[in-house]
């Protein structure tokens, strides 16, 4: 029997949930954008100066991603998890701070560097713990738990920005996680498989995994989709301009904003946890392809919207539903085609391109915002790139062995 100082293996359960809290603590960092509306108006920014800087810190956030997969060659992944909720942390303290664009540019590129470990590094613990058969059940519950940072962050900002202001909410929403990535850091230290990880891997070269990884079927198809997915249906476009359309098109108040835009965020956990479970037993294109279909829908008639309702409440909850799960069912699809580092690896590319084309979408889609002084037309764009999505899925669908 080890003593108490011996070395451990966590059970799977207790990575599962250790990585799914520090997953928390980003997507509560993604609930920030509840505060957009105040930031915008306190800065005197418009949509097109908001756009290229949410755009470009996204973008060296995206980057970071293939970057910090590249790096957990040589460093153990629960090392750059923690490392990565401690500059978020920092990110969000400091975007308490500004006054101009440049420096809300700056404090959020630091937080979306923080982000940046998260998927790859996180994906891949969790992956090593649990077959084939429950990697769609595990990650969507690593995903849908970690979206009730979602919730958590809008529920609470909106309170707080109202008594004492967003700058100091910010300051506030900086020590969790401080506090979640030294807690990552220390409790996966005490897993000897962790922190052996890096040492018992047989690491090939990156040239070698990249040439592997493309000639693997479906792998490319995927990735390319889910860029056509970033700028339509997916989360991020979503969680960015649904409280500024909320706010600005439909002209509800701050507390009215913060009640619909939690409802949709609820859809958002429940998705991943129910469509991941199901996606085990019925194909995770299969789902993802039904998903993508609903989603894309839902972005078309939100441009027939010029006042909120009970509708539009259950609109944005399924909404959330479908568009926060497509991540969990084409990741939970695209590791259990990959094996060992090739899992950090591929994890790493889809984030990458997710944030660099979601970047690159974002800065497009805030600037049709001030052209037309509507959000119909982004949102006709945004429905058209899901359609586009939806095509290049079903033909994946098509392929895949039965």
């Amino acid at each position: 029997m080890r003593g108490s100082s011996g070395p451990k293996i966590r059970s799977a359960n207790s990575v599962l949930a250790i990585a799914t809290i520090s997953h928390m603590m980003q997507h509560i960092f993604v609930g920030t954008s509840i505060l957009f509306p105040l930031i915008i108006a306190d800065l005197k920014l418009n949509y097109t100066e908001f756009g290229i800087a949410i755009a470009v810190s996204s973008l060296i956030g995206g980057i970071f991603q293939i970057v910090f997969s590249m790096i957990s060659r040589k460093v153990a992944r629960h090392i750059l998890l923690g490392l990565g909720n401690i500059l978020l942390s920092l990110g969000t303290f400091v975007t308490g701070l500004v006054h101009n664009v440049i420096h809300f540019l700056s404090a959020r590129m630091v937080s979306n560097i923080g982000v940046a470990p998260q998927h790859p590094m996180g994906t891949a613990i969790i992956t090593e713990r649990f077959d084939s058969k429950s990697i769609g059940k595990a990650i969507g519950v690593h995903y849908g738990l970690a979206y009730v940072g979602n919730i958590i962050g809008p529920l609470f900002m909106t309170f707080l920005a109202v008594v004492i202001g967003w700058r100091t909410t910010l300051f506030i929403f900086s020590i969790p996680a401080l506090f979640v990535g030294s807690t990552v850091i220390w409790y996966l230290n005490e897993d000897k498989k962790i922190v052996h990880s890096v040492k018992e891997r047989d690491v090939s070269s990156l040239k070698s995994d990249i040439t592997s990884l493309i000639k693997t079927k479906s792998v490319v198809p995927i990735i390319a989709t889910q860029a056509l997915i970033s700028g339509g249906i997916d989360l991020g476009i979503i969680t960015t301009y649904t409280p500024l359309f909320l706010a600005d098109a439909l002209n509800l108040d701050v507390y009215e904003r913060g009640i619909i835009y939690t409802i949709g965020l609820i859809g958002g956990v429940m998705g991943p946890i129910l469509l991941g479970r199901y996606s085990d037993k019925f194909g995770h294109l299969k789902i993802a392809s039904l998903s993508t279909c609903v989603a894309l829908s839902l972005v078309y008639l939100l441009s027939l919207y010029d006042s909120a309702g009970l509708i539009l409440v259950f609109h944005l909850f399924i909404l959330g539903f479908v568009s926060f799960a497509l991540p969990t069912l084409l990741q939970s699809h695209l590791v259990k085609i990959t094996r060992e580092y090739k899992r950090d690896l591929v994890v790493g590319i889809f984030f990458t391109t997710n944030f660099v084309f979601s970047s690159l979408w974002t800065g497009v889609i805030g600037y049709i915002i001030d052209i037309f002084s509507s959000f119909k037309p982004a949102f006709i764009l945004m429905g058209t790139l899901g359609l586009i999505a939806l095509v290049m899925l079903v033909n994946q669908t098509r392929k895949e062995p039965h």
